[in-house]
């Protein structure tokens, strides 16, 4: 990461590697980032472990597993991320490995994100057919190809597409190690999922609905169950709106420099900007857990008897599809 010091007029609080001097914002950013990499690694380290605690792991609890593994390595990441951008050794190998594991976990967790979405979905339109579809043998199949696929996908900057700093050049800087072309094709990889899950979740919603009409229909007491079906819509736009929200900043920065813009900001300044934008791309493996694992009963209950509280949940009675259907999914 370069350090901007025409754009700088913070007073400098030391100076670390390579005459790098360290700011008030930035060491007050670098440590939003580090409570954010701490907060998911104990968070999906507490999701792995009560999942795992299961005396026996449905093909859903495998791919739970493997998200919160990946989001655990991204924490450690984070953490490691920090330490680099605060003492700024610059070493051409270790930054090649860095960036290209960024885009190894954060491929391995979207591509995980969207198999459970696919779990959710062929659970909730094809219920007799899941069991024949989704199996531990057609998960492990999956997640292991994603892990393969991700990690290639990382190492492509080591493998040789990539740019070779001048000896007057800082060794390390996202956008001047790692090509535009590179950067345009990771992004477009990962934003793929993406547009799998919004359709999935659509076509899910549009199921959920169509129950919730029918049962309505036939409902003596005339409950419609409109709350199931709200609850659901909530959990739907809070999962699209989170990816997006987290991914957005850091990719229209890149995207929008790879394809010619910025052109009075150099690719160093650049790098700052997206070093910025990603606290909130690093914080979707926070809200990761959140989302998906922490409604999940078991771990939502073991919370609940850390926190000294009981969960009423248990004691409320579950009535119609819909209202099944609504819980299976969130």
């Amino acid at each position: 990461m370069a350090n901007n010091t025409e754009a700088t007029s913070s007073l400098v609080l030391f100076t670390s590697l390579n005459g790098y001097e360290v700011t008030a914002p930035l060491l007050a950013i670098n440590g939003v980032i580090l409570l954010i990499g701490i907060l998911t690694l104990v968070s999906n380290a507490y999701v792995l472990d009560t999942v795992v605690r299961r005396t026996s792991l449905e093909a859903t609890d495998l791919v739970m597993c493997h998200l919160a593994v990946t989001d655990m390595l991204t924490g450690v990441l984070v953490i490691h991320t920090v330490g680099y951008n605060l003492i700024n050794f610059q070493n051409f190998t270790e930054c090649l490995m860095r960036l290209g594991v960024v885009f190894t976990f954060v491929c391995c967790s979207v591509n995980h994100l969207a198999l459970l979405t696919v779990d959710r979905f062929v659970k909730i339109v094809f219920p007799y057919r899941y069991q024949d579809i989704i199996s531990r043998k057609s998960v492990s199949i999956i997640s292991a190809a994603i892990w393969v696929f991700s990690v290639n996908l990382g190492l492509i900057p080591a493998y040789g597409w990539r740019h070779t700093p001048e000896p007057s050049e800082p060794a390390c800087s996202l956008l001047g190690v790692l090509t535009a072309g590179y950067i345009q094709m990771g992004l477009s990889i990962i934003y793929l999922p993406f547009v799998l899950i919004c359709i999935l979740y659509m076509k899910i919603f549009l199921v959920v609905r169509r129950h919730s009409r029918a049962i309505a229909a036939t409902d003596i007491s005339g409950n419609s169950n409109s709350g199931s079906s709200m609850k659901f819509t909530k959990t739907v736009v809070i999962l699209i709106g989170a990816y997006i929200i987290s991914f957005s900043p850091l990719a229209m920065i890149a995207l929008v420099f790879t394809f010619g813009g910025f052109h009075d900001v150099s690719a160093f300044a650049v790098g700052d900007y997206i070093v910025y934008a990603s606290v909130l791309t690093f914080a979707n493996s926070l809200v990761n857990p959140i989302i998906y694992s922490f409604k999940l009963p078991p771990v939502r209950r073991r919370l609940l008897r850390f926190l000294g509280k009981s969960d009423n949940s248990l004691n409320s009675t579950t009535s119609g599809t819909v209202q099944t259907v609504v819980t299976d999914v969130d």
